[in-house]
């Protein structure tokens, strides 16, 4: 059993939800007007080909690309190379006012040439919608208030957007206008589309009348899907993404439901929310049981093989096919051919591999234990702009830093908040006990921290929560930094502390497979100022 076997019932049914009527059998359900992927579009690459000018804007959305990081002067530097940039935010940011960023002087402000148009956004107390947490709850919230003055909702926003792009393509055609001008946006207000009807385009509907054939029961034409069983690659469907189909059916919103009985005791609440897909709230949860479909730990048990029904059942919805006695021998990893985990890759799924293996970063204070001659990944993505700079504790990088966030603060807009500034007013820089002992750095003094990259200047603040490590016979420490402060927001502490991103430090170093940015572990400099 392989559940990618579904591939076309999928594919069909969001190619239907895309295209409406335009997505037929006879031009392959309109497959051709999908923008394919020609070239890595991760977080890192789209920075560097705004660098390097292949990129000319950016739509900037409740993300503050200058403080994410991870090089944040590299990222400046490209903003300065745009041609444009809009920016959909709650309060001006670092990103929104690029060109303000500490060392930028008033000549070279006058040289930046990139039109920046901010809008006035919707807080996420102010539109209704969703949210997915790690656990793959999908959790409908309400609207607490409007939004003041001008502000808009995000979708409002795009929707205006998207109209004038379609209605150019209306008066002047263009290579291939099909896509845009074909595009199905079936909403109520066109101007402004309500997310319950975006949400329920996504768990999808019957466009014709369509009859489960082990039940025989029938849903309707226009009706909201029960789930992704219900889904055909005969264009009778349509779905805007499988796996949240059956989120939003004909009985409401699912991901609004708040119930709070737990029969299991495990913490499934299978009645709050909507776990995605079909409301199963442990995957794979097939492998809770032994081969004869008992669960191994009966005291903990998920779902079981009940014999007098023929069927799985339990707490949870059986990731499995139902009525597969365990007789059957399939295996409860539905999702990989073989039916069973994996211990190494097939070749070619990995840039690296097949198997597991430990690599330092490329900023480390110690070589790989496990093979010194090659301590890092040797398919890693480092970039090769002027900006891309790596250090090395021979050039006196020898202290390990990390980054995070505060309980207090929520990544960058909360230091414009005065209750959450009050709390935490300033930046920090976490420091060792016993290396402050060694550098000479007392608690309140501030320091600077430096990498290959940049700099930045802060208050330490020495704990013993960190404590040095010791790797192959030698102590080595480590610091750690929050990345909340930059250049705007509340400044409880005017003229004392610099508003350096915490980012301006990090690397720009990408992982070979998700390309991930590596910026939770590079090397600086630690010294008084």
């Amino acid at each position: 059993m392989n559940y990618w076997g579904n591939t076309p019932k999928f594919a069909v049914s969001f190619l239907r939800a895309m295209f409406g009527p335009a997505a037929s059998k006879e031009n392959d359900w309109a497959f051709d007007y999908l923008p394919k992927v020609d070239r890595n579009y991760s977080w890192i690459q789209i920075w560097d080909n705004m660098y390097r000018g292949s990129v000319k804007g950016l739509f900037a959305f409740g993300m503050n690309g200058v403080m994410i990081g991870p090089d944040s002067k590299k990222n400046i530097e490209a903003l300065k190379k745009a041609d444009w940039l809009v920016v959909g935010e709650i309060y001006p940011d670092e990103t929104s006012e690029f060109w303000k960023s500490p060392g930028i002087t008033p000549e070279e402000m006058k040289g930046i040439q990139t039109t920046v148009y901010r809008l006035p956004c919707a807080g996420f107390a102010e539109k209704d919608g969703s949210f997915t947490n790690s656990a793959r709850w999908l959790q409908w919230k309400n609207a607490a208030l409007p939004p003041p003055g001008d502000c808009r909702l995000d979708q409002a926003i795009v929707a205006q957007i998207f109209l004038k792009v379609r209605e150019l393509y209306q008066k002047e055609g263009g290579k291939f206008p099909d896509p845009i001008l074909k595009l199905a946006w079936p909403y109520g207000d066109p101007h402004n589309p309500s997310l319950s009807e975006v949400a329920k385009e996504i768990n999808g509907k019957a466009l014709a009348d369509v009859t489960d054939p082990a039940t025989k029961l029938v849903t309707k034409a226009g009706q909201q899907l029960p789930s992704f069983a219900w889904l055909r690659d005969d264009g009778s469907t349509s779905c805007g993404n499988w796996i949240y189909s059956g989120s939003w059916t004909e009985a409401g919103p699912q991901l609004a439901r708040r119930g709070t009985e737990d029969p299991s005791g495990l913490g499934i609440y299978p009645n709050w929310a909507w776990s995605w897909p079909v409301n199963r709230r442990v995957l794979y949860n097939r492998a809770s049981c032994d081969v004869e479909g008992k669960p191994w730990d009966p005291s903990r048990r998920q779902v079981w093989w009940n014999e007098s029904v023929q069927k799985w059942t339990g707490h949870d919805v059986p990731d499995f096919k139902p009525d597969s006695n365990p007789k059957e021998h399939l295996g409860p990893f539905i999702m990989n051919p073989e039916g069973v985990g994996r211990l190494f890759m097939p070749i070619g799924a990995v840039a690296d591999g097949p198997f597991p293996e430990h690599y330092e970063p490329i900023e480390s204070p110690v070589a790989n234990l496990l093979h010194p001659n090659q301590s890092n990944n040797p398919v890693v993505e480092k970039l090769k702009t002027p900006l891309d700079k790596y250090g090395t504790v021979a050039e006196g990088f020898n202290i390990i830093c990390t980054t995070y966030r505060l309980t207090e603060h929520y990544h960058y807009w909360t230091k414009n908040n005065p209750a959450n500034v009050e709390l935490v007013p300033e930046p920090f820089v976490e420091v060792p006990a016993e290396l402050a002992d060694e550098v000479g750095i007392r608690g309140g003094e501030k320091v600077k921290v430096t990498s290959a990259r940049g700099e930045i200047i802060a208050k330490a603040m020495v704990t013993r929560r960190i404590k040095p490590m010791m790797i192959d016979g030698k102590k080595t420490y480590q610091i750690g930094i929050p990345i909340h402060w930059g250049y705007r927001g509340i400044a409880e502490d005017e003229g004392r502390t610099a508003h350096t991103p915490t980012n301006l430090l990090s690397p720009t170093v990408v992982d070979p497979n998700a390309f991930t940015p590596e910026f939770k572990g590079f090397l600086v400099k630690l010294e008084r100022v």
